[in-house]
């Protein structure tokens, strides 16, 4: 983009800044103490094994990003510390028999890079990331093995 004089160079000034204060709005990291009790202590509850957690509000919502038995996990709750999504990275022998099946008639010449599974409304994702070398494609399944969506990263 080329800047043509001052008056363009201070619009793009106060757009970036306006930007970059949204950004900060929409997620706030927290410290510990600042997650509501009730909700850290059934966290920590259920998740003892954690490490390296991270806490931050997004609107509404507390998310967590944590690691646990080599696992990477992001889990959001609402205020009454109701879990409404989670995130997990799975590694491939954890992946169902009809996603497998699927990859290997599908996407053939493609290895499997990264596996997420989401659950969100009571709905069961699996994001998979592949790729062959000159490029790589996510494609999203349900837990039939169904593509729900597909594209080029």
């Amino acid at each position: 983009m080329r800047v043509k004089n001052k008056k363009d160079m201070k619009s793009l000034k106060v757009a970036a800044l306006a930007l970059l204060a949204t950004a900060t709005v929409s997620a706030q990291d927290l410290k510990k103490e600042e997650v509501p009790s009730d909700l850290m202590s059934n966290f920590e509850k259920e998740y003892a094994n954690a490490t390296d957690v991270e806490w931050e509000k997004e609107d509404e919502l507390y998310k967590v990003e944590f690691d646990m038995d080599r696992n990477e996990y992001e889990l959001w709750y609402d205020a009454s510390g109701r879990m409404t999504k989670i995130e997990k990275e799975l590694k491939v022998t954890e992946l169902p028999q009809a996603i497998k099946s699927k990859i290997s008639s599908s996407y053939a010449s493609y290895k499997i890079d990264d596996i997420e599974i989401k659950e969100e409304n009571e709905k069961t994702t699996y994001e998979v990331e592949l790729e062959d070398g000159r490029k790589e494609i996510t494609v999203i399944f349900d837990e039939s093995g169904s593509v729900i969506k597909e594209f080029e990263d």
